[in-house]
């Protein structure tokens, strides 16, 4: 930044100089025209002779001198652009190659104030599940299973899935379409194409990937197939662009079938020689090549107008048999390599069919998965029946042949069977649920609650194992009551859940909640057993420990320009006050603080004295009634009125390479001090009420920290997808 202000001064100064002496020059050759005589006769007294020669003589010098001294200028100005240029590039490399794995592993550290020892350790064992979204082993008994996520990771077993280990290597963030296994080298080999990013190679099992994408026209993958007897040729289909093929590992690609695929492809298999493959369109229906991608013909499939095809596959104890699954409902099934087709009964599969795999090993029978999380099994192809169905928003992505049966790629992790119709849950060690939410008992600080994506799990043990106590359904909040066994969730459609024996049991009440997004809940620290909810709705109170609720937004009126839609009474952050019971201090979102004195029935606004409205946490030291609160780009503030008048006290929270996002969480620990959860840059720590934040990210498992509370004697953290404890020595 020095630099760059320097730059900036030099240029400004020699372009003064330049200006002045080209004025200069011009003003004293206006001065000696005035003297010239003209064509009517003399103006003034009038010059000639030596004078004007010497006048002249003298004005051409100085004008040549001016020359040299602009050339001399901007020659300077160059060499000083050029440098930063260099400079500039020389950066952008290098941060690409090292730079940015050098500021994180800089950022995944503690700052050199805290105490050695300090870091945090995982505490979530049996947090497992969230979405897989593509899968792949070879078809033999202990083989490696490796599985891919909706943010690409990349997790392998060595079972035949039934525990899986997280390879950790680097990651694009876009979800994972498939996964190729070469093997020549023992599962060592493995190549996956990622939506929005393109292909990958690893060539150490998955520990390490290099981009691969040279030669494709998009990064829009959508597919991707290989010949199991020739692993050097692989086929991707793209969103966008075609279908293309690579005939060297992957290393390099080009486009097959322009003219007669179009460009939005879904679907591909190829035989095991890689001479016969397939390929269904979103558009124009399902081609076959039986020169190994050279030449292709359109196949006419007997459901009338051509439909998208989303699902091939290939049986490998009989290739000769084909089946596909289409738009709008149904499979068909070929048995003489797509010449004729025999389709699925009328009315007996949904219309949203997804993928489609016939058993290993030869075994009789198909396995289907939809969009909408059902497993269907078919014996022959024509008669289907449904062996299992996900929770509500369930989806299947994949399906896949291992050396001890079936496993589907699904929303809520990896489910398994050897038969395609009994099916378990096969995911221990896949963390990637979305967790929104941690709650402590406040009788039993070892046991612990969590929010996740596919409902509450418990853990009896202080963390240290977890199990799901409610159906798997949308949780992103959750309370535990004075009493300890009364449990409440706040779910994404519109309800809270609600327990009154340590969550074995569970309803739903959802009359008079506002808005569909329970996000926050919390109950008056004091007095009868009063419950607060903020959604994206309002507010709400509930005088019975979550059974009946009454809205309650009196006064909570969200402003915006003339002109501008109404925005919605979202709630962002409130706090009860411990020192006055009824009184809430509530953040709306991108609106500021409100307060109320009298359990919601009416709300005012708060004249805050923050340079931002966007609140996101908000927090009490109890001992001193200082409040904290933090925002979306500014950090944190500190209030020790009451929330009258606020200070900003956020030294330490970033750096201009590393800024913190929005400050998501806040806890005050009884020995004072004070920990804050950011979107970017994990968990700062203060010992000195706020004034100075200490970087505390040793053992993140990642930087965007959702929650942070204090249980007992210790102090967890919930990332965005798992729980950690602080651990001191």
């Amino acid at each position: 930044m020095y630099l760059k202000h320097q730059v900036v001064n030099s240029v400004e100064m020699y372009a003064w100089l330049a200006r002045f002496l080209i004025t200069r020059g011009c003003l004293l050759l206006v001065i000696a025209s005035s003297f010239v005589p003209g064509r009517g006769g003399s103006r003034g007294a009038g010059w000639s002779g030596p004078a004007l020669h010497m006048l002249t003589a003298t004005v051409s010098s100085m004008e040549r001198r001016s020359s040299d001294r602009r050339g001399k200028v901007m020659k300077h100005v160059g060499r000083v652009v050029a440098a930063v240029l260099l400079v500039f590039v020389v950066a952008v490399v290098w941060y690409a190659r090292a730079g940015q794995a050098v500021l994180m592993r800089r950022v995944f550290t503690n700052a050199a104030g805290i105490a050695g020892g300090t870091a945090w350790v995982r505490s979530d064992k049996g947090l497992f599940g969230g979405p897989v979204t593509a899968i792949a082993s070879l078809p033999v008994k202990g083989a490696l299973v490796y599985a891919g996520t909706n943010e690409d990771e990349i997790y392998v077993s060595a079972n035949d899935g039934r525990d899986w280990t997280p390879l950790g290597g680097s990651s694009s963030g876009h979800y994972v379409v498939g996964i190729e296994v070469d093997p020549r080298a023992n599962g060592k080999v493995v190549g996956k194409a990622v939506y929005g990013a393109g292909f990958f190679l690893s060539e150490d099992g998955g520990q390490t990937w290099k981009n691969a994408s040279r030669g494709l026209g998009s990064r829009s993958l959508s597919c991707l197939a290989s010949p199991a007897g020739s692993p050097d040729i692989l086929f991707a289909g793209t969103g966008d662009a075609g279908l293309f093929v690579s005939r060297d590992g992957g290393r390099s690609w080009s486009r097959t079938g322009r003219k007669d695929l179009g460009d939005r492809i879904a679907a591909v298999d190829a035989s095991r020689d890689g001479r016969t493959v397939y390929a269904g369109t979103q558009e124009t229906g399902l081609f076959v090549s039986r020169d190994g991608g050279g030449t292709w013909n359109a196949i006419v499939l007997p459901f009338g107008s051509q439909p998208m095809v989303m699902g091939i596959d290939i049986d490998p104890a009989d290739e000769l048999h084909v089946a596909v699954t289409v738009s709008g409902g149904g499979t068909g099934l070929s048995k003489d390599g797509g010449r004729t087709w025999f389709i699925s009964r009328k009315g007996s599969l949904p219309s949203d069919c997804a993928a489609v795999q016939f058993l290993p090993d030869g075994a009789p029978g198909l396995v289907l998965g939809t969009q909408s999380g059902a497993l269907y099994f078919s014996a022959d192809g024509l008669d289907w029946q449904l062996t299992f169905q996900l929770p509500d928003g369930g989806h299947v992505f994949g399906l896949g042949r291992s050396g001890m049966g079936m496993l589907a790629a699904t929303s809520y992790g990896v489910f398994s069977s050897r038969d395609g119709m009994a099916w378990s849950e096969s995911s221990i060690g896949i963390t990637n649920l979305t967790l929104a939410g941690l709650a402590a008992s406040p009788i039993d600080a070892d046991v612990l609650y969590a929010a996740t994506d596919q409902g509450v799990f418990r853990s009896t043990d202080a963390g240290i194992s977890w199990s799901r106590c409610s159906e798997s359904k949308g949780i992103i909040s959750v309370l535990v009551l004075q009493d300890g066994r009364t449990v409440l969730a706040g779910t994404s459609v519109g309800s809270v859940l609600r327990s009154v024996d340590g969550g074995d049991h569970w309803i739903a009440v959802s009359h008079s909640i506002p808005g569909v997004r329970v996000s926050i809940l919390a109950s008056r620290p004091a007095g009868p057993t009063i419950v607060y909810a903020g959604t994206d709705g309002g507010f709400a109170v509930s005088n019975d420990a979550g059974l009946t609720w009454e809205l309650r937004n009196i006064g909570l009126v969200a402003t915006t320009p003339a002109g501008s839609p109404t925005p919605r009474t979202e709630i962002a952050a409130f706090l009860p006050d411990t020192a006055t019971p009824g009184t809430v201090i509530l953040s709306l979102l991108g609106q500021g603080l409100y307060i109320t004195k009298d359990d919601g029935n009416h709300w005012k606004r708060l004249q805050s004295s923050m340079d931002t409205p966007w609140i996101d946490s908000l927090a009490v030291d109890e001992e001193t009634d200082r409040f904290y609160a933090g925002t979306d780009t500014k950090g944190v503030y500190i209030s020790q009125d009451g929330g009258a008048t606020w200070s900003r006290s956020s030294s330490g929270l970033s750096t201009i390479l590393s800024v913190s996002g929005a400050v998501n969480t806040i806890a005050v620990a009884p020995d004072d001090i004070v920990y804050a959860g950011t979107q970017a840059r994990g968990v700062a720590m203060s010992q000195d009420d706020g004034a100075i934040w200490q970087r505390l990210n040793s053992g993140l498992p990642d930087l965007d920290v959702r929650c942070i509370i204090v249980a007992g004697g210790g102090v967890f953290a919930m990332t965005a997808h798992g729980v950690v404890r602080l651990q001191t020595q």
